[in-house]
């Protein structure tokens, strides 16, 4: 029986820096081997994953921001008083829908999730 696949050999050129980014990256995620690591990375982008990076750059947008400090402020507001109210609740929920609104333009949602949590 023959192999179905073959194993084929690309190079790549790396700067110092580079290579080290990446064997930092590789210490932070455990592996051991490059090659294995590095199609893997390869793959991922290949099949649309996301990557930290694209993370970053959503958390970075103005509207996920001002979410984020919304949450921040009515967490502040309860903690002051001592009490959770029903308004501070429906402004979580809201600024938690709108940041879903903010995700799915990059992440698409999943129906079961919309229908869930987004009432759609």
């Amino acid at each position: 029986m023959t192999d179905h696949y073959r194993i084929i050999r690309k190079e790549i050129n790396l700067t110092s820096e580079e290579l080290e980014r990446i064997q930092e990256l590789m210490k932070q995620e455990h592996a051991d081997q490059f090659s294995p690591f590095v199609r893997q990375k390869l793959m991922d982008l290949v099949e649309g994953r996301q990557s930290v990076a694209d993370w970053i750059t959503l958390w970075q947008s103005q509207k996920i921001e001002q979410i984020s400090r919304d949450i921040l402020r009515v967490t502040v507001l309860a903690e002051q008083t001592h009490q959770v109210t029903a308004e501070h609740l429906r402004i979580i929920l809201t600024c938690v829908q709108e940041l879903m609104v903010e995700v799915e333009k990059a992440f698409p949602l999943s129906p079961d999730f919309r229908g869930k949590y987004m009432g759609g």
